[in-house]
């Protein structure tokens, strides 16, 4: 009984440092896709130095820790043992891909459109809010290896995601937001931002059930 739950916790700490890793630089592929391509096109950045790393104090610190930190999923003592050499990114290429090009759209379709309707501060303060609620969203997707699971089970990324949006909100609502270089926003921008940010959790869930179905496939020796 000894080794078996050995093996399972061993199992556990695997799973939490992919997780981890593919969140971080699934969601730092996004911040410097943003950064690049809107300079390589001329445009104005969507986002300054301050607001940068407020982005990554809000989303690579405890976000990315609360999923080190996760519980078991069911079926972790279902799958067949990993190869001792595989390495720590086997299949999560393609996310970081997928990631870093869908939320760089996201991000900078959504600042093109602010910019044209808004003034350049307010259009900054939308395309921040939504890269960090995209990337909250990014979380929740790393957060399980199978497609849409246990979405709420792990209590510390549900608070650290609380702290991270309420923090947000504390720095657009009050007298912080002359110092970030932002402006407050309407409920039209919010509910804009949050449709746009959630793009990427579903397309990268559906994302799961491709590779899914792909991995039984090849180990069925179809392919």
């Amino acid at each position: 009984s000894s080794i078996v739950s050995a093996i399972e916790q061993g199992r556990i700490v695997y799973d939490n440092i992919r997780k981890f890793v593919n969140y971080l630089l699934s969601a730092n592929a996004v911040e410097v896709g943003v950064i690049v391509i809107s300079m390589l096109l001329g445009m104005p950045l969507p986002l300054l130095p301050l607001q940068i790393l407020w982005v990554n104090l809000m989303t690579d610190s405890w976000p990315a820790l609360a999923l080190g930190i996760g519980k078991a999923e069911e079926d972790v003592m279902k799958r067949k043992p990993r190869h001792p050499k595989e390495s720590i990114f086997r299949g999560l290429t393609g996310d970081f891909i997928i990631t870093g090009i869908l939320g760089t759209l996201v991000v900078l379709g959504i600042f093109v459109w602010a910019e044209g309707v808004m003034e350049l501060a307010e259009a900054r303060t939308v395309a921040l809010s939504t890269l960090i609620t995209f990337e909250l969203f990014r979380a929740y997707s790393c957060k399980n290896t199978k497609a849409f699971g246990s979405i709420f089970s792990n209590k510390w990324l549900n608070l650290s995601v609380i702290l991270s949006i309420l923090l947000q909100v504390l720095i657009i609502y009050s007298p912080l937001h002359i110092a970030f270089k932002l402006v407050p926003i309407g409920f039209s921008e919010w509910w804009k931002i949050i449709l746009f940010s959630s793009t990427g959790f579903f397309f990268l869930e559906f994302w799961k059930i491709i590779k899914f179905r792909k991995e039984i496939v090849k180990e069925e020796g179809i392919l």
